[in-house]
């Protein structure tokens, strides 16, 4: 990939996780406005359309996620790859599938999985907390 090439989302692991994760604060604010939208035009609009939606700038983040070598084919690693492929698919892959919020929920919750993962690889003991 050349210079003009590179996505300008973010490169790297920790980042693009982090950057993938303020989405989901945004889709949290923006669920009143989706069922909004849906209320007016219930043919043209529905949860599919808005997790579909969300997920196109979500999933951005997840083109130039790498996993160091030593990860690549453990838990993190394994959780990365189904992150990145299932967060691309419902964002960029035009798969005409029904998405809902649970399975925004669900790539979020596995986010914060590998964020714990990463935490105890490099020796903490940590705590997945409450919002």
């Amino acid at each position: 990939m050349t210079k003009k090439q590179e996505s300008e989302f973010g490169k790297g692991l920790v980042i693009c996780l982090v950057k993938f994760a303020e989405h989901s604060m945004k889709l949290q604010s923006d669920i009143e406005l989706y069922r909004e939208l849906h209320k007016m035009s219930p043919d043209l609009f529905d949860d599919s359309h808005a997790v579909t939606i969300h997920f196109n700038g979500a999933s951005d983040h997840l083109y130039e996620i790498e996993v160091p070598k030593k990860w690549k084919n453990t838990e993190i690693g394994i959780k990365v790859k189904e992150l990145q492929e299932k967060g691309l698919e419902i964002g960029h892959g035009f798969t005409c599938k029904n998405y809902t919020f649970e399975d925004a929920k669900y790539l979020y919750n596995l986010c914060q999985d590998i964020a714990l993962l990463i935490d105890k690889d490099l020796g903490l003991n940590p705590e997945k907390g409450e919002w």
